[in-house]
């Protein structure tokens, strides 16, 4: 009898020892935030050992839930109020043990003194071998100077929003997984947009006026050029012209019947006002003209 007793105690033992070692082998929290505050939530678990039923509770009110597993479909029952509750009836295996869950709420984020108050609850009351964590803010968002809970967060950048991570590993059936991240909008100086503008503005005359500027003296029509030279500049221009931007200046004394002092003088005058180049070639000169400032 004392045998029987003995062996019973043990047995009972055993079964209890299992029960309490029934644990989840890993957790994933995926939680990403909008601009409104509206969080989109994915929860992916992997259970050590196959269940029919699970069962837990979100605090707050959920919508558009969505349970899948590997093991095929999952039939869930969903009552909604101020806390959310979710039965869930699956048919896993030993090799198909993890199971998908999402769903939307917009009772996770509330305002707080002109910040954002991210508070959510994602404890499953069982034992949990390793649990993963991603809560992604709004792009144009920033940590407050108040640290996120739980305290081992790694906050990373995308180049566009912030992430903030969690790793928690050999967490029992009552360690609270309750996550708290408290962020604000990125501000901007007082009057930066103001300035922006009138930046812009600044600019787009700039460039304006350069275009012009441009345009009336590096890019001169042949008109605007011949209109401010005397009759003796416009006629060796001409002649350049004629020539195709290259001519003799012996030839050009020859042609007007001015003397080589006066060609000279002319010539240094057109060298000055940037249109012509000359090119020392023998016991003469050859003049070219500017192209790049005057079209032919």
């Amino acid at each position: 009898m004392k045998l029987f007793a003995t062996v019973s105690v043990l047995v009972a033992f055993v079964l209890l020892s299992g029960n309490a070692a029934a644990q989840i082998q890993s957790y994933g929290i995926d939680a990403d935030i909008d601009s409104d505050g509206k969080s989109s939530i994915k929860l992916t678990v992997t259970f050590t050992q196959p269940e029919t039923p699970f069962r837990f509770d979100v605090i707050g009110r959920i919508q558009n839930f969505n349970a899948t597993s590997n093991a095929g479909s999952i039939d869930c029952k969903l009552d909604v109020s101020g806390v959310s509750s979710i039965e869930c009836e699956m048919a896993l295996t030993e090799e198909k043990r993890t199971i998908e869950m999402t769903f939307e709420t917009n009772d996770f984020v509330k305002l707080l003194d002109n910040k954002f108050y991210f508070d959510a609850d994602f404890g499953l009351n069982r034992d949990i071998e390793r649990a993963f964590a991603f809560v992604r803010l709004p792009e144009g968002m920033a940590l407050s100077s108040r640290q996120p809970s739980p305290e081992n967060s790694t906050a990373i950048s995308d180049g566009r929003r912030i992430i903030i991570t969690w790793l928690l590993t050999g967490l029992k059936s009552d360690t609270p997984m309750r996550y708290e991240i408290l962020y604000e909008r990125i501000q901007q100086p007082v009057g930066f947009q103001v300035r922006l503008r009138y930046i812009i503005v600044i600019g787009i005359v700039a460039a304006a006026v350069t275009s012009y500027a441009y345009l009336r003296y590096f890019r001169k029509p042949e008109q605007l050029v011949l209109s401010v030279l005397d009759d003796y500049e416009r006629k060796i221009m001409d002649m350049l012209v004629a020539s195709d931007g290259v001519v003799n200046q012996k030839k050009i004394v020859q042609d007007t019947n001015l003397s080589k002092a006066k060609i000279s003088r002319v010539v240094k005058s057109l060298v000055n006002r940037g249109l012509v180049e000359v090119e020392r070639t023998g016991r003469t000169n050859k003049l070219k003209l500017v192209k790049k400032k005057f079209k032919i």
